[in-house]
């Protein structure tokens, strides 16, 4: 058995991609709105098996494949009982910088 050693932006890639794979199992239309995913991603991103995936993201490296939300300082500094309805209230811009 070898052993593979992920990065910690690959670690990050690999659980995102899992967590939206297993979101597109159950839920295609409510995982594509949280992570912003046109049909065509998501049903490519369906599917992929889990080799794919840790292929993908091996062959990826280093480069994120999941920016952060814009307003992450914001809600870093936020009172913690206010983080979550702030979150929701102000959805992630999308990717292409459009609001």
């Amino acid at each position: 058995m070898s052993h593979v050693t992920l990065t910690d932006v690959e670690w990050i890639n690999l659980n995102v991609l899992a967590v939206i794979r297993a979101g597109l199992q159950h839920d295609t239309a409510s995982t594509c709105c949280k992570y912003g995913l046109d049909m065509a991603q998501a049903n490519h991103l369906r599917k992929l098996s889990l080799d794919e995936l840790w292929s993908l993201v091996v062959h990826v490296g280093d480069t994120t494949l999941f920016p952060p939300r814009t307003d992450l300082v914001t809600l870093l500094s936020t009172p913690r009982a206010l983080v979550g309805p702030m979150a929701l209230v102000r959805p992630p811009a999308p990717m292409d910088g459009r609001r």
